[in-house]
């Protein structure tokens, strides 16, 4: 009877840690500023608010390298200082060919790690886990800007910002 119940409890341990609210890297939605910046383990620092509608960017990790790119992540908070959503941005701002092969690799990358995306267009893919619903987008307006950017959302958000379409 005892082998039973460890047997159990061992094979429950995994669906306990899928059921945290996980966000980007070690984060989990909800989290404080402090909470994020120790999570991701001295990568991660407190930078001056920056504004997101009505959300705070609070929390950043500068110069990621991701496939062939450098990104900067920023974690955005809510009023009452709850993470909400991380923004992985392309440092690269002006050229299209970099943007293109950027938006391509994510695309890719993504698509390794979390399947194939819910949707896919030419500027556009969204893969939903569990938890989190993730935004890979490319912006090019011809001569003026070039980026892509990865957002990472809660799911409830995500079902919140729709409920009235």
């Amino acid at each position: 009877m005892k082998k039973q119940i460890l047997a159990l409890a061992l094979l429950s341990l995994p669906l306990i840690g899928m059921a945290k609210d996980s966000g980007y890297g070690n984060t989990e939605w909800g989290m404080t500023p402090n909470q994020v910046v120790a999570a991701q383990k001295g990568k991660a620092h407190l930078i001056p608010p920056q504004k997101y509608k009505d959300q705070w960017g609070k929390v950043s990790i500068e110069d990621v390298n991701i496939g062939s790119g450098i990104y900067t992540v920023t974690f955005i908070f809510d009023a009452s200082d709850k993470l909400v959503q991380t923004n992985v941005a392309s440092k690269e701002k002006k050229n299209e060919g970099i943007a293109n092969n950027q938006f391509n690799t994510l695309n890719q990358l993504l698509t390794q790690k979390h399947g194939k995306p819910q949707f896919v267009s030419d500027e556009k893919a969204t893969w939903k886990t569990d938890t989190t619903t993730i935004e890979l987008n490319k912006m090019i307006i011809s001569g003026i800007m070039a980026q892509t950017l990865v957002r990472y959302i809660p799911n409830k958000t995500v079902i919140s910002d729709t409920s009235n379409l």
